[in-house]
């Protein structure tokens, strides 16, 4: 059975939370280690199921999941992640990347496909895009559900109920 590592830092030092799920323990610890090192508050595991567990229990902003895992591949990973957290989002990790497996990335709307090896930087640049995507499909939501609350709330304080509440539910300041 695998075992989920977390690599935190304190509420106050809040960066992005990162999922990793990668079968190649050495390669998810060296990851985790180093975006540690950047800031980043980071989970990591060797399964697509314990991932799924994982999520249930926590919050991520973004995902980074290995396409070719035994018991269930990156691609099952990814669609169960969508519906579990709606906003999260993925970056497919893969050293059998080819024509086929970018489309199937496509088809799940993942926002970037990377090909192991990769420069580290350029995961930093894929986990912070992915990043600033996710908090514009929140911030947009959030507007779109504020409106609804505004047109259809009867006094001021449902407004300012409702509106708590969106912002709490979509992390808005």
């Amino acid at each position: 059975m695998a075992v989920a590592k977390d690599f935190a830092m304190s509420d106050n030092e809040r960066k992005l939370r990162v999922l990793i799920v990668d079968d190649e323990e050495d390669l998810v610890t060296f990851l985790a280690k180093r975006l540690f090192k950047r800031g980043y508050h980071v989970v990591t595991t060797t399964t697509g199921p314990e991932a799924l567990a994982i999520a249930t229990r926590e919050s991520f902003d973004v995902a980074i999941v290995d396409l070719k895992m035994p018991h269930m591949d990156g691609v099952e990973v990814i669609e169960k992640l969508n519906v579990l957290q709606p906003f999260l989002e993925s970056i497919m990790f893969t050293g059998h990347g080819n024509t086929e497996t970018a489309l199937e990335a496509g088809k799940l709307d993942v926002f970037k496909y990377l090909t192991k090896p990769c420069d580290f930087e350029v995961i930093i640049e894929a986990i912070e895009g992915a990043g600033v995507q996710r908090r514009n499909k929140l911030r947009e939501q959030f507007q779109e559900k504020l409106q609804d609350v505004m047109e259809h709330a009867s006094t001021p304080r449902d407004i300012l109920e409702a509106s708590n509440k969106l912002r709490e539910e979509y992390e808005q300041d």
